[in-house]
């Protein structure tokens, strides 16, 4: 009895029962994802634009401003809620039009002629686990072939994703937010969420996945169309912010854009006034001064914006440092 007492303790010993740890799928879930974008006759790039974020976002909101193309047939094609809004001379319309209308936790904004690549999708779902940050800025690839333009950045050892393109101007902007917080897009051009952002002191974060875009890759208007419609839209943001020198000198690159290079010249020295000025602006007011024909003027200016680039030279004229030597002659 004893021996078999005995074994039957050591046969029971064999089958303790091993706690494992629980496992938390928590810890693995993604936020959703609601995808925002507005648009105008853009039949021909959307659906590059769709078929890249398949997989990756839940709902996509598209907000249509007037096409005549079958922009919404596609769209709809695609799962995407269309809503309508006729243009009015404002992109911060209809893009928080869009994102009222979002139900997911985060918000991607995208262009029609824009896309995102399949190998970049994990890093974004990834950024809907920030414990942080409310938002996250982004960089556009903006494809160009011109390599003398501001911030022009060459590809080495690779193209864009279309293989057309060797170099691009980057742009970082707020694309990616918290939904349910308010956050919305300000200005009627060059829109941003980034103002509200800030105003509000909220946390931003930054993401090294890039957007790509291709803005002139296709247009559907000539060059005169398109160089009075962002004339009337800078002269309205001036008009609705008489007081930010960023608003001025994008109406200034407007109004260099259409011939307007005198008008361009004071509109740019206001923005310098208001505080918004780095060397690469001052080159530009440079080479509108020189078109005017007066190169001493075009002159001063480029000093100015060598002294702002090398802050420790000595060998100009000190006066030359000065602002109000430059601007007090527009």
């Amino acid at each position: 009895m004893e021996h078999n007492g005995s074994a039957s303790s050591k046969r029971r010993t064999l089958y303790v029962k091993i706690k494992t740890p629980k496992y938390n799928w928590q810890a693995y879930k993604f936020g959703t994802i609601s995808l925002c974008m507005i648009m105008r006759d853009n039949a021909k790039l959307l659906p590059r634009c769709l078929r890249s974020v398949r997989g990756l976002v839940d709902e996509i909101i598209i907000v249509d401003t007037g096409s005549v193309d079958n922009s919404v047939e596609i769209a709809r094609s695609w799962g995407c809620k269309v809503l309508y809004d006729p243009w009015q001379d404002d992109f911060s319309r209809p893009r928080n039009i869009s994102i009222q209308h979002a139900t997911k936790q985060w918000i991607l904004i995208m262009d029609p002629d824009e896309m995102i690549e399949y190998k970049d999708h994990e890093k974004i779902r990834w950024l809907t686990r920030a414990k942080n940050v409310v938002a996250v800025r982004i960089t556009t690839r903006n494809y160009s072939r011109v390599p003398y333009e501001p911030g022009y950045i060459t590809l080495v050892g690779e193209l864009d994703p279309t293989g057309q393109f060797t170099g691009f101007v980057p742009s970082t902007k707020t694309r990616f937010f918290k939904n349910g917080l308010g956050i919305r897009f300000e200005g009627v051009w060059h829109e941003l969420v980034d103002w509200y952002l800030m105003r509000n002191k909220m946390p931003v974060g930054s993401s090294d996945v890039p957007i790509h875009h291709w803005g002139h890759e296709i247009s559907q208007k000539s060059q005169q169309e398109k160089t009075y419609f962002y004339l009337r839209l800078g002269e309205k943001k001036v008009k609705e912010w008489p007081h930010n020198g960023q608003a001025w000198w994008e109406l200034a690159v407007a109004e260099a854009i259409a011939g307007m290079r005198g008008r361009a010249a004071h509109s740019l020295a206001q923005a310098f006034r208001l505080g918004f000025g780095s060397h690469s602006q001052f080159f530009t007011l440079a080479r509108v001064l020189n078109m005017l024909g007066n190169p001493n003027l075009s002159r001063l200016s480029f000093e100015k914006g060598i002294c702002m680039l090398f802050k420790n030279l000595t060998h100009i004229d000190p006066a030359k440092k000065s602002l109000e030597a430059l601007i007090q002659t527009l």
